[in-house]
């Protein structure tokens, strides 16, 4: 049986993707062993589903449907930087997203419930909104981890980017060699009434 790899993810507008540029540029300058994840790949991800048959894809698709039904855009806004932790050393760096008014927690909560009732596990962990700019390698050296330090706590002053949440895509992952290659599926807008 053939599967596709899915998630539901919250993509950025142009605007927004160049401003967030603007903030990464010089740290994305230095490699070494953090990862820097490609600006057309930042997205804010709502639900991975992992290897769907086109049976689930359908369901996925008739239940995103009746998820959006009564949703109307919104905004949230990436307000800093977090760098994840994971024994002692960095393993993700994170832009945070502020969803002020609950919003996006609003239609996720929304979406997993439906879904569940489509068969599709809930997901365990607590939604936490964000958007992955990097990964950082086993065997990062202490200067390496100094300097995403120093960068991140350059961030503080981290002027918010608005980001506004006007549709939620269907993406298909595939891994390559490179890296993780996206492709939008499906595009559910949220309707202004």
């Amino acid at each position: 049986m053939q599967t596709e790899r899915l998630f539901l993810a919250v993509g950025l507008s142009s605007s927004a993707r160049k401003r967030l540029a603007e903030r990464l540029l010089a740290a994305s300058e230095r490699q070494g062993k953090v990862r820097w994840v490609p600006l057309e790949n930042v997205h804010i991800t709502l639900k991975f589903f992992g290897d769907v048959s086109a049976e689930q894809k359908a369901a996925i698709v008739n239940t995103m449907e009746r998820v959006i039904a009564n949703a109307q855009p919104f905004a949230v806004s990436i307000s800093g930087v977090r760098i994840v932790r994971g024994r002692r050393r960095p393993q993700m760096v994170w832009a945070t997203v502020d969803d002020c008014d609950n919003q996006m927690r609003r239609l996720h909560g929304r979406m997993e419930r439906l879904l569940e009732q489509s068969c599709f596990t809930r997901e365990r962990r607590p939604f936490s909104p964000h958007l992955t700019l990097a990964r950082v390698r086993d065997g990062i050296a202490l200067w390496e981890q100094n300097a995403l330090e120093e960068w991140a706590e350059a961030q503080r002053g981290f002027k918010a980017i608005s980001l506004p949440v006007e549709e939620i895509v269907l993406m298909k992952s595939e891994l390559r060699p490179h890296g993780a290659e996206y492709t939008v599926c499906e595009r559910f807008e949220l309707q202004q009434r």
